[in-house]
């Protein structure tokens, strides 16, 4: 951990705008994720391994220099010449960049040329996407795409995914004066999550109850490269929020046996703020802790995520 933090610019994490970094960015759920674990320092690249004593080489596969997330999406040669190709009003020199933040904070700012046509920050995160996926082509299928074929893969991929979109809805005209219906708190579901923590693989198992007046679900997800069993608590919160407004759910009370987590999220703290960004699609969420006793459920099947996480 202390490599880590040290390869980090002191303020880049705590002072991150994650809204306009990431929650905000019009793209796909899957690339917004992949950017926070980016701007984390969270996606499995050479350092990484490093860091946790994996063998396996920590090397670039194209450049042999020593592979961090800045140099995979911004300062290796490869990355260099795809950014350079990129339609944008002046050309990206990606090499000077001294960070992952840094560098997005950059060139999320900047608009396509016509007739492009994709907003703000769009074109940006689909480039970094395509970054991430030609690397692991060339890792794991001997793959190789030239940066040509790269930008073009993440100019066609934006534009698929804006065409694909819904309209909006046209604006409907609202009176001044409205009496506000009384909120259905009878529709209130309570939601238990737990994590469970390898430290030794870095590897998470995260569990969810969702109980209503009607019945009781249990669900699970797993996640790599997990820094910390609070880490692992606030992914497994974050995951169980997404899963309910996905399913329509917007009033919750979430129970979490993390007393740290439950009091950082009741104060409301800025590095915890893409929770926060969740937190806004709801009606109302209500942030509660209770005794590990209490969360058995959500312990245990958490743990037997984990369990099918590392017999794979």
């Amino acid at each position: 951990m202390e490599e880590k933090n040290r390869a980090l610019p002191a303020n880049s994490i705590a002072d991150s705008d994650w809204l306009s970094n990431v929650w905000n960015i019009k793209t796909a759920e899957k690339i917004k994720v992949f950017l926070w674990k980016s701007l984390h320092d969270a996606l499995p690249v050479g350092e990484q391994f490093g860091i946790r004593n994996i063998h396996v080489s920590t090397l670039c596969a194209r450049c042999n220099a020593e592979e961090t997330v800045s140099h995979l999406l911004f300062t290796c040669p490869f990355a260099v010449s795809v950014w350079k190709l990129a339609p944008f009003p002046q050309v990206i020199n990606s090499a000077v960049f001294n960070s992952t933040l840094e560098g997005w904070e950059h060139v999320k700012k900047i608009h396509t040329l016509p007739p492009i046509g994709l907003g703000l920050g769009t074109l940006a995160a689909w480039i970094v996407w395509s970054l991430w996926i030609a690397r692991n082509q060339l890792l794991f299928e001997k793959r190789k795409f030239t940066p040509e074929e790269t930008i073009s893969k993440a100019i066609s991929g934006a534009r698929e995914w804006i065409l694909s979109q819904p309209p909006k809805s046209p604006a409907i005209m609202n009176p001044l004066i409205r009496p506000e219906p009384t909120p259905n708190y009878s529709a209130r579901c309570s939601i238990y999550t737990d994590a469970a923590w390898n430290s030794t693989t870095g590897c998470a198992g995260l569990g969810w109850i969702i109980d209503d007046r009607n019945s009781s679900s249990q669900h699970t997800a797993t996640s790599t490269f997990v820094s910390s069993p609070l880490m692992a608590e606030t992914l497994a919160v974050s995951t169980a929020m997404t899963f309910a407004l996905l399913h329509g759910i917007d009033f919750i009370s979430l129970f979490s046996d993390s007393q740290i987590l439950i009091k950082t999220l009741n104060r409301q703290e800025k590095n915890l703020c893409d929770i926060y960004h969740l937190f806004l699609s709801f009606k109302s969420v209500k942030f509660v802790f209770i005794p590990r006793a209490a969360n058995v459920r959500a312990d245990s099947i958490a743990k037997q995520a984990l369990w099918v996480l590392n017999q794979s």
